[in-house]
């Protein structure tokens, strides 16, 4: 073993940052000087890198919740269950072909002895980092190390606002981002004023919260309210949001002209400056608010995936990709629509390859359902057939890393 630990650093670094997060979690105990690699920024980078340009995991993780309301009793509350998927990234056709892991993490509503779950909502992923929610905190969990940290934002609210999470290239640290909602303000002779919203940014490598300009999220006469954040892309954060009007009369005319359309808000990571970006024009026509879209990354692209009206008679769906323009009006470009041969329970879920995206099918099953062969294969998850229940689902697809969310130190 002695000898073994003498190999030249060069080819150690080599061979560890080829590693998956698991087998460097038992080999941390061969010898300090791995212990050491393994804690520095750089090795945490170059395993980063690794991971996301070769590939190197023949699995995907996928955080999956499943929340079930039992109709006819709404005061009743719901059951929550959440579950690690690890999907290998096989090419075939066959179900049997994709082969996958399970894991319950549900039981005691705790992972790493600590009690998070209750409750909460998946927000995002970025870099191995998953973000969730509950009313009132935010809880960042590294899955592949198994590390958790939880943390509550400034800005007092009686429930959290809106979040985001990614990374600022410009700075090297990785950042949560909330958004309060704005606050309304009447005056006596019964004008509204609704004024923009607040904003703070949490800073993992500094373990600190401190607030933001939000002068970028209005223009003279709108403001942006913000709805779901979708996803973080090459250091910009998105929301699906509104641009509506902020200046009212009265109370009747809040409620008359409030919305004036559905857009695309964007947070530089860097810069952090507020973006409006358009929906493909299509979108606002007779039907604006009645369709269902989400903002993926496809193939190294910013991406909207949603239904595709007037198609046929049949639900269809279809994936408009950004152009160079930055999504002003226009620059989204059409690459394909299909009818499925599946139907869809609620919106799909999540791309895990870019052929391949999750779903829930009719008979309440989760699906991988390939875009272009249109065959689909069950993942070894299965709902209880219960009458008179109502499900909710959430997932987020998320790369196996050894970034900390305590900092620059992973792993210890």
């Amino acid at each position: 073993m002695t000898e073994f630990c003498k190999i030249p650093e060069a080819m150690a670094l080599q061979i560890l940052s080829g590693l998956p997060p698991k087998s460097l979690m038992r080999f941390k105990c061969v010898h300090k000087s791995w212990h050491a690699l393994m804690k520095d920024p750089n090795f945490v980078a170059k395993h980063l890198s690794n991971s996301m340009l070769n590939n190197l995991y023949s699995t995907t993780g996928v955080l999956f919740k499943r929340e079930h309301f039992k109709v006819p009793n709404a005061a009743e509350k719901g059951t929550e269950s959440f579950s690690l998927i690890s999907i290998s990234n096989d090419n075939g056709d066959s179900e049997h072909d994709t082969h996958c892991l399970v894991e319950d993490i549900t039981e005691g509503r705790q992972f790493s002895g600590i009690e998070v779950l209750e409750s909460a909502r998946i927000i995002g992923h970025c870099h191995g980092i998953i973000c969730l929610r509950n009313a009132t905190k935010v809880i960042l969990w590294n899955p592949a190390i198994r590390e958790v940290k939880i943390t509550t934002p400034y800005v007092p609210d009686e429930n959290l606002g809106n979040l985001g999470i990614g990374y600022d290239p410009k700075s090297n640290n990785y950042k949560v981002v909330h958004i309060s909602y704005g606050t309304q303000e009447e005056h006596g002779d019964g004008h509204f004023l609704f004024d923009r919203p607040k904003g703070e940014v949490y800073t993992i490598g500094t373990d600190s919260w401190r607030q933001i300009m939000t002068g970028s999220s209005e223009t003279a006469t709108t403001k942006f309210w913000f709805q779901d954040f979708h996803m973080y892309f090459n250091g910009v954060c998105y929301w699906n949001g509104r641009e509506q009007l902020k200046d009212f009369h009265d109370f009747y005319d809040a409620q008359e002209e409030f919305y004036i359309r559905p857009v695309i808000i964007s947070f530089d990571m860097g810069d952090e400056v507020f973006h409006k970006m358009l929906l493909p024009d299509f979108v606002y026509g007779d039907y604006m608010w009645c369709y269902v879209l989400r903002l993926m990354a496809w193939n190294e692209s910013v991406a909207i995936f949603g239904l595709d009206h007037g198609i046929t008679d049949h639900e269809s769906w279809g994936l408009w990709v950004m152009g160079d323009s930055g999504g002003v009006t226009g620059s989204w470009i059409k690459q394909f629509s299909f009818v499925s041969t599946v139907g869809f329970l609620n919106t799909p879920l999540q791309f895990w390859k870019s052929d391949e995206i999750l779903i829930v099918s009719e008979e309440r099953r989760l699906v991988s359902y390939n875009l272009y062969t249109e065959q689909f294969k069950h993942l070894p998850i299965h709902f209880e057939a219960v009458v008179y229940m109502k499900d909710h689902f959430e997932a987020v697809v998320y790369m196996n890393s050894i970034v900390s969310v305590n900092g620059n130190n992973p792993l210890v």
